[in-house]
């Protein structure tokens, strides 16, 4: 087989996992059609239906990247846009992290959008697939975000543990250039949860004491979360059923109130 066949060979795969997701996911795309109408939400099962807040984020200048030393995109992102087109999430959601290296190209899906207990909140699901010196594996994992306007620090914030540990083994995260581990003066916030930051002071600023002390009552739900701009994000490395992304809404809600106003404001 020649390079030529080879390279179509691989396209036609590609193709038939990614259709394969689709067909496996219309059951998933009805019950969370159907719990988006119970609760007022907004619901797109793909894409390309999809035309939302976070379709209106978008990545500052190449230059103006380049100035702060970052890339304009991650390489699955670049991939994603040239195989889905210019609308894949992790583009419009350029500063955040998490799960940037999964997969070889990703594909949003099942995309619910609206207001969650006075904040605005999209949910959806990702599929990625993994191709590379061949072997094939793909996955589906869930995201919560919730829309937040100030000046928010790159933090992540993860628990702390063996799972948790290979879990950011698993997304790349100790490729996260720039961020560095944070401790913070409550020995038992660092004995709970792991953060790290781009820049401490700020991200100190936000983790206050009451915020501490939230996250500490919620230790036991093992939440991935990541501030950046635009918001706060939580992902996991599975499917989430409605009933967990509803607790998650619950917990990126009251995380969110548990910051000071005056930061939030600064967002103008």
């Amino acid at each position: 087989m020649g390079f030529i066949d080879e390279v179509v060979f691989d396209v036609i795969w590609d193709g038939a996992q990614y259709f394969y997701f689709k067909i496996k996911n219309n059951k998933r795309a009805k019950t969370f059609a159907a719990y988006a109408a119970k609760n007022d939400l907004s619901f797109s099962a793909k894409i390309a239906d999809y035309h939302g807040e976070i379709m209106e984020m978008h990545p500052p200048s190449s230059a103006d990247l380049k100035a702060q030393g970052k890339k304009k995109l991650s390489r699955k992102a670049r991939r994603a846009s040239r195989w889905f087109g210019d609308s894949t999430f992790q583009t419009h959601l350029w500063a955040f992290v998490t799960n940037r290296y999964r997969g070889s190209f990703q594909s949003n899906f099942n995309i619910m959008e609206g207001t969650w207990k006075g904040h605005l909140m999209t949910t959806f699901d990702t599929l990625w697939f993994e191709t590379f010196n061949g072997t094939d594996k793909e996955g589906e994992y869930s995201s919560i975000f919730a829309h937040c306007k100030g000046n928010l620090p790159q933090v992540v914030i993860t628990p702390t543990g063996l799972i948790s540990m290979f879990k950011r083994v698993e997304e790349s995260q100790i490729l996260n250039s720039g961020y560095h581990r944070q401790d913070f003066e409550s020995t038992a916030f660092n004995k709970a949860w792991r953060v790290a930051s781009v820049d401490s002071r700020l991200a100190s600023d936000f983790i206050s004491q009451n915020l501490m002390e939230y996250l500490l009552d919620h230790k036991n739900e093992k939440w991935h979360i990541e501030l950046s701009p635009g918001g706060v994000l939580i992902s996991t490395v599975y499917a989430l059923s409605p009933a967990k992304v509803e607790q998650a809404m619950d917990f990126l809600a009251g995380f969110i109130e548990h910051v000071d106003e005056d930061l939030l404001a600064s967002g103008g």
